[in-house]
């Protein structure tokens, strides 16, 4: 077994693993989980890993947005959506190990399910690899009243279709003892043993059990690395606001860096990495053993339920990942050599504490531009604002930070926004008052390179919101693919019916918006009239790069199912494209889709592909539309949901 790959949907901003999944929509997740799973299995599985999709299923939708809370998801959306990404992997990429989740669908731990497990996972959607647990979901059984002890669960899991119990396997110890008591079979064992088995030889992990020293190498020493890190921090960066200020200028002027994240090495990094690791070692793990480093602070920010870094935890980062990552202060004084670069923290990730306001405004009113780095933390426990277990119940900026910036953007100087979290920006005073916004989201260690390479020009954004950004947190849920008939999808205008009487209707920002420092023109947008339900349905468009600056642009391609049997989302993602072009550049982008990506589950839960209009739009986001067309299906046809279409692929 390999890395894992977060294959679920993030439709509730509260949650504090957002940043754990690849946005809100199962034709993305799908798509990025099909490539996801192919780059780590490789070409041959005995020279790659085999990948794990988690959390198998409907996780991300606890109750308040609780991590592992109970969820209010309908069998059929928990087919046809949550399901969409794990059902592409398998499909698609040749999944070989699904771990669960530790939440409960319908009232039923997904560890204990074998409805989830094997009517769902093996018979309808093929699934021929192994299943493991969560750390800790089988002994969770004895938590939710499920089973009387460990013994207990590890036979309710196993008789569920669960082959592997990690970490320790308290539960699957007692096992032997289960059998001599005949609560299980050997024939139960021996099915479990045989893939776990099975899956190791396909590995070749009999033949060579120990990665070579070479791969070693290469996975944590090759210099391109660091250029893939840059990559991914470009490519993921966007540009939600411009009023005009950016690209900056690298002329001689005065730039204030203000903000809890603007000379921050831990903040670049999210969870599940080895900052995050570190902390949690220092400050829990080894501290509640009498190994006392200083890891984690005992006290608390102000007015907060989060703790303090360590001075000790902070120089042994700065120390370790310094010269490997810059912060946004130091990438920018490394790209503007000529220009005074002055710094103020003017407030905390979290609390309340005020104190360093005074500073920071003095610093902004003297500055020509400001930039401001606030957002979360993400990692574990109390030190993090956000993380596994560690979720909220208001989605705007922590602590005082949108105090400070309504302090600096009262001075009259611009402020450039720079926000990171595991979720997008969630203020409104930020889209009306400040000059521009950039979302980093948790960058990693070229992070702040990448925002210095943006915001003086040096590289043209294009990345694209893969969720919907609220105004309030209220409005959860709220996402692009809403069916007919709730808020997203209903007409705002006469606030007659469903509506918010506060006029809180509309997100801040829209699934697929982003923008960059070009503009992109569309013409000649034809799809298909008619296509048979076990056909293709042919999609194109001619884009072009009309301004003064090369760019890439992400060509995103929505349907309709005009008239269903069932309730339908008001728009789809059929698929995506994103092309690189230089300026006066044009090309023709092409999409095929098989009509069963129209599929969805009828009255009697067939998957069934149905005869009429679909209708297709075009454009640079979910509301940014530059072509429409229509596509009549033919006729009504039951397919096989295990090898309907998932995303629509994209020539160019």
């Amino acid at each position: 077994m390999g890395s894992v790959g977060k294959y679920r949907l993030a439709r509730d901003p509260r949650w504090g693993r957002v940043a754990e999944t690849y946005g809100e929509d199962a034709t993305l997740c799908a798509a990025m989980s099909v490539a996801f799973t192919k780059g780590l299995n490789g070409e041959d599985l005995e020279n790659g890993v085999a990948a794990t999709g988690k959390h198998f299923l409907g996780y991300a939708m606890g109750e308040a947005g609780l991590n592992g809370g109970s969820s209010s998801i309908s069998p059929r959306d928990l087919q046809e959506v949550y399901a969409k990404p794990f059902q592409a992997a398998i499909t698609e990429a040749g999944l070989q190990t699904v771990m669960n989740s530790y939440g409960a669908p319908d009232n039923e731990p997904v560890v204990a399910s074998k409805r989830i497990f094997k009517r769902l996972l093996r018979d309808e959607m093929k699934f021929k690899g192994i299943t493991v647990s969560d750390y800790g979901a089988v002994e969770q059984l004895i938590d939710k009243r499920l089973a009387a002890d460990e013994k207990e669960a590890g036979v309710r899991a196993l008789k569920a279709g669960l082959d592997l119990e990690l970490p320790n396997a308290p539960a699957y110890l007692k096992l032997e003892q289960a059998l001599s008591e005949g609560l299980i079979t050997m024939e139960e064992i021996d099915a479990a043993v045989l893939r776990i088995l099975t899956l190791k030889f396909r590995m070749g992990l009999f033949e060579n059990p120990y990665p070579r020293e070479e791969m070693l190498s290469e996975a944590y020493q090759a210099p391109a690395n660091r250029e893939h890190s840059l990559k991914a921090a470009h490519e993921s960066t966007v540009l939600l606001k411009n009023d005009g200020i950016l690209p900056l200028s690298k002329e001689k002027k005065k730039i204030a860096v203000i903000g809890p994240r603007a000379d921050s090495v831990r903040m670049q990094y999210g969870g599940y990495t080895f900052p995050a690791g570190l902390e949690m070692a220092m400050g829990g793990l080894l501290k509640g053993v009498g190994i006392g480093f200083g890891g984690e602070s005992d006290e608390y920010y102000p007015g907060s339920n989060v703790k303090k870094e360590s001075p000790q935890l902070v120089q042994m980062l700065n120390g370790m990942l310094g010269q490997v990552t810059p912060t946004v202060l130091g990438a920018i004084r490394a790209k503007c050599q000529d220009a005074e670069v002055a710094y103020e923290k003017g407030c905390d990730i979290a609390g309340n504490d005020r104190s360093g306001f005074a500073a920071a405004e003095a610093l902004a009113r003297r500055s020509d531009i400001v930039i401001l780095a606030v957002g979360g933390k993400y990692g574990w426990g109390e030190p993090c604002t956000a993380g596994e277990g560690r979720d909220t119940s208001d989605i705007g900026l922590p602590g005082v930070q949108e105090e400070l910036l309504q302090t600096l953007c009262e001075t009259g100087a611009p402020v450039i926004v720079v926000h990171g979290d595991v979720r997008p920006i969630s203020s409104k005073y930020a889209k009306e008052h400040a000059a521009a916004i950039l979302e980093t989201w948790c960058p990693g260690q070229s992070g702040g390179a990448a925002v210095a390479d943006i915001l003086f020009g040096d590289y043209n954004p294009a990345g694209r919101l893969p969720v919907t950004a609220l105004e309030h947190v209220g409005q959860v849920p709220m996402y692009m693919a809403q069916k007919r008939g709730n808020l997203l999808d209903m007409s705002q205008e006469s606030g007659e019916f469903n509506s918010f009487s506060n006029g809180i209707q509309k997100p801040l920002w829209h699934f697929g918006e982003g923008f960059g420092y070009t503009t992109f023109a569309y013409s000649d947008f034809h799809v298909d009239p008619v296509a048979a339900p076990d056909g293709e349905i042919h999609a194109e468009v001619t884009v072009k790069n009309v301004g003064e600056r090369d760019g890439e642009e992400v060509v995103q391609l929505y349907f309709t199912d005009e008239a269903a049997s069932m309730i339908r989302p008001g728009q789809e993602l059929a698929g995506f494209a994103r092309i690189s072009l230089k300026a006066g550049e044009g090309k023709v982008v092409k999409f095929t889709m098989k009509a069963s990506q129209t599929a969805f589950l009828n009255e009697d839960m067939e998957w069934v592909v149905e005869k009429g209009d679909v209708s297709f739009r075009v454009g640079s986001s979910s509301i940014d539309v530059r072509g429409e067309g229509v596509c009549r299906i033919s006729d009504t046809m039951v397919v096989d949901g295990a090898t309907r279409g998932f995303y629509a692929k994209a020539e160019y």
